[in-house]
């Protein structure tokens, strides 16, 4: 790892809005504990600290889902729909799968011939 330090408006670095993050934290913390508090003043850190974690996640997941092209949606959704006719093939015998399959292999068709454009 190397020590050089990164300006935090470095170029190529994603700005993030800090005082949204704290909000979505504090909405987080407020939610987790409405009716009952933490024993202590540690638990209460550490419980705000796992909030903050995810409301920080959840920010970096929302900038790179804005970040991703067309094809790239297009083919995580290929992705999805694989895994749901995976699931579908381990239904019981007596379920139908033949529509869901359809619709399923239709819409994978449809998308596999957006991202050849």
């Amino acid at each position: 790892m190397s020590n050089a330090t990164v300006l935090a408006a470095a170029e190529g670095m994603p700005k993030f809005d800090r005082a949204a993050i704290m909000s979505h934290a504090w909405k987080l913390y407020r939610r987790d504990w409405n009716n009952c508090r933490p024993a202590n003043a540690q638990a209460r850190r550490k419980s705000f600290s796992r909030c903050l974690k995810s409301a920080w996640m959840t920010a970096k997941f929302e900038a790179d889902e804005a970040r991703k092209t067309i094809k790239q949606r297009a083919a995580d959704r290929v992705e999805e729909l694989t895994r749901e006719l995976m699931r579908i093939d381990a239904r019981p015998w007596k379920m139908t799968t033949v529509t869901d399959r359809r619709a399923i292999q239709a819409e994978i068709q449809a998308l596999r011939t957006t991202t050849l454009q």
